[in-house]
């Protein structure tokens, strides 16, 4: 399985916080982003926000940013410039959504979306990180927590997916814990996935579950 993250992620120079990538194991990613975001001291507007919206808690909303009608955002978090979110989506801490993304009514939490993200449907997504123009059809889940209740990796007991640039979940699909997918994968509707799935490829159902076929 790859770890590093220039194997899912090429463009990271552009997202806001290109430093927090610095690091040999994805993984490590979410305990810096985490620190990132302890350290902001106040929370700055300066994108639009609509009617009904609540935010609690140190909430940074970059200029061209909107937060539409009804929706929650608990801080610490970050909305990047351009950024559409809700309405009556639900953000909770340690979440930062890069530029120019596209967020409907969903629950994220703890997660990193980089750069034209688009999840413009119903569905969740916990303790993971979304690629450049990684795409999320409607109800498509990221899983975060086994059933078992131990520990995703090492001493991560929360662990969602890890998406690759311009990798597409399909319509209720669900990433189990700990999923990797690589750059330009498919994940076709319906499917439940797990482990690995490397870039350029596609995971395929069958009367098992599913395989993972390579793109010609």
């Amino acid at each position: 399985m790859e770890t590093k993250p220039r194997y899912y992620f090429e463009k990271i120079e552009e997202f806001p916080f290109p430093k927090l990538f610095d690091v040999e194991n994805v993984l490590e990613v979410f305990d810096k982003a985490k620190e990132m975001l302890d350290n902001f001291k106040k929370s700055k507007i300066t994108g639009e926000v609509g009617k009904n919206v609540h935010l609690d808690g140190i909430v940074v909303i970059e200029e061209g940013a909107e937060i539409l009608d009804g929706t929650y955002i608990a801080g610490p978090v970050y909305v990047g410039k351009n950024t559409r979110v809700g309405p009556n989506a639900y953000i909770r801490p340690y979440t930062i959504i890069g530029k120019n993304c596209q967020v409907g009514n969903r629950e994220i939490k703890a997660s990193i979306l980089m750069n034209n993200v688009e999840v413009n449907h119903h569905g969740y997504i916990g303790d993971s990180i979304l690629g450049n123009k990684v795409h999320f059809g409607a109800g498509s889940t990221t899983a975060n927590l086994r059933f078992d209740g131990k520990n995703v990796f090492g001493n991560k007991r929360k662990i969602g997916a890890i998406v690759g640039d311009n990798s597409q979940v399909g319509v209720n699909a669900t990433t189990l814990p700990g999923t990797f997918l690589g750059q330009n994968v498919w994940v076709y509707p319906n499917l439940a996935v797990r482990g690995f799935i490397p870039s350029n490829s596609y995971a395929k159902p069958n009367l098992k579950g599913f395989n993972i076929v390579k793109k010609s």
